[in-house]
């Protein structure tokens, strides 16, 4: 399994709209520097609101920070035994998504994908040939918000999984603007529907 991946069938297809998720508690049960797949957990609604994104062909991506190979707590391979089994419980092959990026640097390190950098998003918007697509950016945390920000993308909070950025987000001290729901399910329905 590669790190950065960006599946070859949505090359050019110039879609309207584009949706990017963190994976820890946005698509699974938040645990830190989770390393071990028998933990994943897919979280309440997910399944289906992911086979709905691909059901109607919209190009649905996956980005996540996995800094715990940057810090040396585990190797890559575990974050890709992880990324393997989250598509098991999906009931998806790999393929059957637009594509995903595992960041695993360390904080503070130059270059690479860790969010908030936008290079993935802006090269996934580019290979499918959508500068100018709805682009929409869903997680629990700030760093994700900031992704969405920095990257011109619409911005999603949900409070599933770090409690901080509910906390935030319920104390008014989140500057920007988003969107807030309980989970993923809630955004995918109110960005689709």
């Amino acid at each position: 399994m590669k790190n950065v991946w960006l599946n070859p069938r949505f090359a050019h297809s110039n879609p309207e709209l584009a949706i990017f998720a963190d994976r820890d508690g946005t698509l699974i049960r938040h645990i830190d520097y989770i390393s071990d797949p028998e933990q994943i957990e897919l979280l309440p609604g997910v399944k289906a609101s992911v086979h709905t994104l691909i059901e109607q062909s919209i190009p649905f991506f996956i980005l996540t920070n996995q800094s715990g190979v940057g810090r040396g707590y585990f190797p890559i391979e575990q974050v890709h035994a992880c990324q393997r089994r989250l598509f098991e419980l999906l009931e998806l092959q790999p393929e059957d998504i637009a594509g995903w990026c595992i960041a695993p640097e360390a904080p503070g390190t130059a270059g690479g994908y860790r969010k908030p950098s936008t290079r993935f998003i802006d090269e996934a918007l580019s290979h499918l040939g959508a500068p100018n697509a709805a682009t929409h950016m869903i997680g629990d945390t700030l760093v994700d918000l900031e992704t969405a920000w920095n990257a011109n993308a619409s911005a999603w909070a949900v409070s599933c999984g770090k409690p901080q950025l509910a906390a935030a987000h319920h104390a008014g001290q989140i500057d920007g603007a988003y969107e807030f729901r309980d989970d993923f399910p809630g955004c995918i329905r109110a960005i689709i529907d």
